[in-house]
This record gives C-alpha cells, structure tokens and sequence, in this order.
C-alpha cells in the first residue's frame, strides 16, 4: 500500500514533466513554471520562508533613466542615477516585492493548510524520502520502495531522476563563458572493465534480471504496481539488508546542513560553520543534502569536501545526484571529471546515472551526444528502462527530431518494454508539441480503444494541447471527461481551464477558478498568477495585469522571468516604455537575468515602433538587457556579393545559443529577420532565414505530405519573416528544378491566422504573402472554404518557377 504522501509526490512528478511549461512562448514571452526540484511546501513552512525573503529584500535600487537616443540600437552613455523608493509619486507601489502588509493589499483567500506541488521533482525520491520509522520496523511491514530494492538489490534507486529528465529549462540567456565544446566520451570501456570486470555469463544473467525486473519504470502508480509486495513481513536477515543499504536519516541534521549551505556562498566560512555542527555523516543523508540544493557550484564544494572527511566515501547515489546537479547547469567539462572519479572510486554508474546524462544533454540540445551516451550504457552491460527511451523520445520531439523519436519508441518495444499510460502520455504530449495534434488525440482513442486508462496526467496533456490549438471547446469537454472519469482537478488542470477561459474573453470566469482553486487547498505559485497577469495583459488590461502582479508580491511569491516577461509585454502593447524600463532594472536587482524572450519581446517593439524617438527608446531598452543578441544584432555584417559574412555571423550566434529551447530560438530568428526585412536590410534577413533553415530552427515550415505535394507553412511567422521564407523557399524549388530537372505537382502555402492575429481573414501574413504572389503575377489561389491557404499546382505552377525573377523576389 502505498502512503498517501508517496502518491502525491508521484503525481506532482509526472505532472510537472508534461505541463511546467505550457505557457512558455518564445513570441510573447508568457511565463512558464521553470523551477527545478522544488519540494511539496506546507503553508507553515512557506510563511517561515517569505518571513526569511522579507529580511533580504532592499528597500530601493538604483537605477538609470532611459536615455533619448536617435538610432536604433544606441552606444553607451551616462546618465545621472536615481533612487528608486518604495512608492513613486502618483503613489503607484514599486515593482519590486515589498512584503508590506497593508489594507489596500490584494485581499485573496487562502487556506492555510494547502500544499503546493513542486515544479519538477526527481521520480526515485518517491520510494526513498520519507524514512522508515522504528515502529513499522517493530511492526514488520516494508515500504513499497524497500522491497524494490531487494528485488533488485544492486540496483539504486534513491537518487534517481526519472521525473527530472523531462523537466524544462530555466527562462535564462545562455552564460556565453560557458564552454560547450567540451563534450567528450562519457566513460571508457576499459576503466569500467577495471572498476567491476565481469564473466560473460554474469553479463548475460545481468542484463536478463534488468530487462525482466520491475524497477525498470518505478515513476509512475503503473510501475509501483509491479513492485512484487506478496510477502508485507520482512524477515530478520531481510532487515539487516534493508538497513545496510539505507541508512536512518536524521531529518535535522540534514535540515541544518542544507541550512548553512542555503546561507553561505561555499568558501571557508561554510567549511567552518559545517565543521562547528560536528556531524558524522554518511553517504545517504549526504545525498539528501545534495538533493536539496540548486546551486551547482555550492553543491560541488560541498560534495568535495565531504571526499576529504575521514571514513566517508561517496557512493553511486551522491555520485549520480551530483551529476544530475552538474547536468542542471550545463557543466560538461566538470560531469566529465566526476564521471572519471567515479569509475577510479568503484562505483558503477547505473541506469539512473546515465539516464541523468542523457536528460542532460538533450536538454542542452546536444542530441548526439545523448545518443552517445545510450549506446555506451549498453556497451558497458547496463539496459537502457522505460525513463531512458522516454527521454530520448521526448528531447528529439522536442528538437523537431519527430521521425527519430518514433523510432526510439519502436526500438522500445523491441526491447520488450510495453507501451503504458506513461509512454503514451509522452509520445501524445510529443506529438501535439510538434504540431500534429490529430495524429496525438488518434493515439489518445488507440490509448483508450487498447484498454489502457488514461490518468490525470494524460487528460492534463490533451486538454492543454487543445488549448494551445484554440479547440477550447474540445479542451472544455475533456475537463468534462475527466472529472466523469473520477479525476478531481489538480492545480495544472486548473491552469488549463484558467487559459482556456482567458483566450475565450471568460477572464472575469478565469478568475473564478483562480479562487475555486484555493477552495481546493491548492496554493498558488508564481505560474499560476504569472498566467493571470499574461491573460489580462493581451486583453489590454493594464490595470488587471499590475493587480495581479501586486497579488503575487503580496502572497509572498518573487516574480521570475516570465512573469516579468509578460507585464514587460504589457507595457510596451501600450506604449509605457517608461515602466517598461523600470520593470528591466528590477529584474536585474532581483537577480533575474533577461531571457532570450525578453530581449524578443524588446526586438518586436521596436520593428512596431511608429517613430525614431519610440526606437530609440527601445535600443535602450534592448541594450540594457546585456543579452548577446544584443550584440549579435549590432555587430551584423553587410550581406556582400554573396551573403556569406551574414551566415557566418548567424552560424556562430545560433551555436553560441545552442542550449535554449528550440522555440526561443525560432522566436529571436523570427523578431531579427522580421526587423531586418522592414529596415530594409533585405538580403541580410534572406541569410539569416537560410541559416535558421538549415539549423531546423523551424521545422515545420517545409515538408512533403506526399510525392511532389509540398506544404510551405508560414502561419507562426511574423509578416516579415513569412515574405522572406516563402521567396527564399520558392528560390530554393526554382534551384532544385535547374538541377534535377524534379518539378513539384503542388504547393500549398499555409497562411493561418497569422501570428498576433485571432480573427480570419485579417492575418498581416495571409496579406502580406498575398501582396507578394500578385505582384509577381503568381499562379497561387485560395480554394472555397479556406482563405487561409494559397494553392499552386500543374504545369502553370513550374513555368512560373523557372521565371528568373523568382531567385530575387525577397529583395523586392
């Protein structure tokens, strides 16, 4: 029987995996839930920590004014600094978290007894985080995670990070200090064979047991179903067993470590403070310390310090947390180390371990190098389970990878691993991420239709996808499903509805449930009202958006970046550059650093902006980010004979950004070749698209549906970038018709709604693309019922494309 707390950490993991980021938006910056292994907070312990905020908070900063600048993208200058107060003038609060109770303060009730789920949790702390107390001990019962083990005894599972490897990154800017050429092989062979060597037999037998045993997948309420639990009475030399390998954790010792650790940047005066505690600490409280702690530099110095304490040895799990630490912050060069330390300290790297590795790179969009890594752990006799093949299914979705990570769900059931409700989840939530939501909801009707019950998780996942495509009313009635089927809303389902109700006008509704939400002892997080604020700032509610915003710095809660994404959003749609850049100078002193979707929001603004004062300001803004896109965009060489000083240039910038997100990425390069093309910098926004082509940056913009029937689709596209893609990419048929002499039967050029753009017919990309097909006298119509899609077929269409004039339409 599984403990009540179990289930809901399982639960918040898998949810998190799927839906942390369902607002993330490179476009407009809507915020998205980032943090990494935030535990279940009680309302107890989350008043003790915004007690302990309050104390750390200034009480005013400096900042500059925005200075009048007649460029676009303005130098370096003084101006005279001010201080920033609590309340400005007109009596408006501050940006910044004051924690002032007051009566005007937003009045939200709260229960005081909710709990909130963690953004991502790691999977393998739900069999392990919770001791197990003397008197079940007495009493003879085992956990479900006890008996796990001793199925399996050599295998770890305290610290694996099964639900981890499917959380999103952090809205940061890539550290451009960071090495990223530092990927090497991830352990040799012949150092493994030396650290445990093995019989072929045993090899044999080995690999048997892992790919027949139950722990393979242990991160969903399917896997602990497997868990053999026949016999609930451990016998005696079964308890020695179990205490052998799992050391009593002495819940306040940990606390108080991790405490110290939480105040001091890690030097001599932490070492100190640590030795004062005179602890004798081994190897798994350590690893709960370490599970703890989100400063990878911290942990590092905690981690080596306790190799120097006499008689403590790490091992496989303080190794494989650590690494797991490391991959979180992209420092490959320091994994590499560690990896070889383990190997010279005997301690096999395990089927977490290189699932913690494989998480990491693909996160950091170094796909081969995850692939790598899945082929080693084989090499070195370790069966890849179901999180493994989940991973790389996921991060190659992700990465618009979507035929390679079909493959790897068949390779997994090759393997023998079956398809369950967690698998699904994943492929659907994959599918519909890469736009083909009709192909995600026929495998949610094959889930079904295969006597595979969907879960919470799953219903979370359709809905929010339904959502994303505007099927409100789909999305609506799988709410309906679901609650049908049993399932009470979680604070993700109430997320969904919140949106779904927002982009239907309902936002009066929306914060209906907002409130319901608390009725149910869910207490809201930054995501939560960062959604409130992005919904009622698209309304043009600027009032609403600063309310809610208010409301969050009143429950305590810091603002991250997409929350400050989405206000700065709201700002400039109205113009308020002024707030605008005070929002920016707040986010540096909070220590939140602009993302790449802040700086496209600034890019965006000032392509829109209507006069040389408006832009101005705006390169102001955009410089005082300090993001390299900043630079990237000043130092842009002129295109030359042949464009090839601008693909450089673009190469090397979307190498430097290589770890973002595939969607920031499309975002920037879509803001860039937009501006460009409207300044007039025609054949350096056509470079710029060739390079973001080849680099899959967009990859559904061009696809065969069928032999010779092409699809160009420009609909997430600003009007800019659309002209420019769609005459580089009939340029690019005119090139492969010279060549190959292949002539296409039929393109069709898919418009949409344009992005920004909610009403049919009205698309600034339907026009735009329009304007350029009937200037150049093009054979392109719409057909009956669909005016969103231009279409060009026959013998018509390949006379057209061999016009000269087809290579240099992008410059007219």
């Amino acid at each position: 029987m599984m403990r009540p707390q179990q289930i809901s950490k399982l639960s918040s993991s898998a949810r998190s995996f799927f839906l942390s980021g369902s607002r993330s938006s490179a476009a407009d910056g809507s915020p998205s839930a980032f943090n990494d292994d935030e535990p279940c907070v009680s309302r107890r312990q989350q008043l003790r920590h915004e007690a302990a905020q309050a104390e750390k908070l200034p009480s005013s900063i400096i900042i500059r004014k925005p200075l009048v600048a007649g460029s676009i993208l303005p130098g370096e200058a003084e101006s005279k600094p001010v201080v920033l107060k609590k309340v400005d003038g007109s009596g408006r609060p501050s940006l910044l978290p004051q924690h002032v109770c007051s009566s005007s303060s937003p009045a939200l009730p709260s229960k005081p007894h909710s709990v909130t789920y963690a953004s991502i949790r790691e999977e393998e702390e739900v069999s392990s985080s919770a001791p197990i107390g003397d008197q079940i001990f007495r009493a003879g019962y085992a956990a479900v995670s006890i008996l796990s083990d001793l199925a399996n005894f050599k295998l770890p599972s305290s610290d694996g990070g099964s639900s981890e490897v499917f959380g999103l990154g952090k809205s940061c800017m890539v550290d451009p200090s960071r090495p990223i050429t530092s990927v090497k092989s991830v352990i040799r062979r012949e150092d493994l064979t030396k650290a445990y060597p093995r019989s072929p037999a045993s090899k044999e037998s080995s690999a048997g047991k892992i790919r027949n045993s139950s722990s393979n997948f242990r991160g969903t309420k399917e896997g602990f179903k497997q868990v053999s639990v026949q016999k609930r009475f451990v016998p005696n030399e079964m308890m020695k067993a179990a205490s052998g390998s799992r050391q009593y954790c002495n819940v306040k010792e940990v606390e108080n470590v991790s405490s110290i650790l939480k105040t001091f940047r890690w030097g001599p005066a932490a070492e100190t403070a640590l030795e004062n505690l005179r602890l004798t600490m081994g190897p798994y409280q350590a690893n709960q310390v370490l599970k703890k702690m989100n400063d990878y530099g911290n942990a590092l110095g905690f981690f080596y310090w306790l190799k120097r304490q006499p008689k403590f040895k790490h091992d496989e799990h303080t190794y494989t947390t650590m690494v797991g630490n490391l991959g979180r912050a992209k420092q490959f060069r320091a994994i590499n180390k560690l990896l070889d330390e383990m190997v010279r300290d005997g301690c096999r790297p395990n089927t977490v371990t290189y699932n913690r590795l494989i998480h990491s790179y693909g996160r950091a969009n170094y796909l081969n190098e995850a692939m790598n890594v899945f082929n080693q752990m084989q090499e070195a006799g370790c069966e890849p389970d179901r999180v493994t093949y989940c991973t790389l299914i996921d991060i190659h979705a992700k990465a618009g990878f979507l035929d390679v990570a079909m493959d790897m769900h068949q390779r997994m059931e090759a393997a023998g691993i079956s398809t369950d409700t967690f698998t699904y989840s994943v492929i659907i939530n994959c599918l519909g991420k890469a736009g083909h939501l009709p192909a995600a909801h026929k495998l949610f009707c094959e889930m079904v239709d295969q006597g595979c019950t969907p879960n919470l998780v799953t219903y979370n996942i359709m809905m929010d996808l339904h959502a994303k495509a505007r099927n409100y009313q789909s999305a609506l009635k799988l709410y309906r499903d679901m609650q049908n089927a049993g399932f009470r809303p979680d604070k993700v389902t109430y997320s969904i509805v919140m949106e779904v109700l927002g982009h239907c006008g309902y936002l009066e509704e929306a914060e209906g449930v907002f409130t319901e939400m608390q009725r149910d002892n869910w207490v809201p997080d930054e995501p939560v009202y960062g959604l409130l604020v992005d919904l009622w700032g698209k309304a043009g509610n600027v009032e609403k958006a600063w309310y809610w915003y208010q409301a969050m710095l009143h429950a305590g809660l810091l603002p991250n970046v997409p929350t400050c994404n989405s206000l700065l959003s709201t700002f400039l749609r109205v113009d308020k550059i002024g707030e605008a850049y005070e929002l920016l100078q707040n986010m540096l002193a909070l220590g939140l650093r602009p993302s790449l979707q802040t700086y496209t929001l600034l890019l965006s603004c000032c392509t829109d902006a209507r006069s040389k004062l408006d832009m101005g300001y705006c390169g102001q803004l955009m410089a005082s980010t300090g993001h390299p896109a900043h630079m990237f965009l000043l130092k842009m060489p002129s295109a030359g004979p042949d464009g090839q000083s601008v693909r450089n240039h673009v190469n090397s910038f979307l190498d430097l950004m290589h770890s973002e997100d595939r969607e920031s990425k499309r975002g920037l390069v879509d803001a860039v070749v937009d501006f460009l093309h409207k300044s007039g910098q025609k054949e350096e926004a056509g470079s710029v698209w060739e390079v973001a082509a080849q680099k899959n940056v967009f990859p559904d913009a061009l696809r065969e549906k069928s032999s010779s029937y092409w699809l160009i689709n420009l609909h997430v596209m600003s009007e800019g970038t659309a002209v420019t893609a769609l005459s580089r990419t009939l340029a690019w048929f005119r090139k492969q018709m010279l060549v190959s002499g292949s002539c296409p039967s039929r393109i069709d050029i898919v418009t949409g709604w344009g992005r920004r753009s909610r009403v049919t017919g009205t698309s600034m990309v339907r026009q735009a693309v329009e304007e350029l097909l009937n200037m150049f006298g093009s054979p392109f119509f719409t057909e009956s019922g669909n005016s969103g899609c231009f279409v060009g077929c026959g013998e018509s269409l390949n006379r057209w494309l061999m016009q000269s004039y087809v290579e240099r339409m992008h410059l007219l």
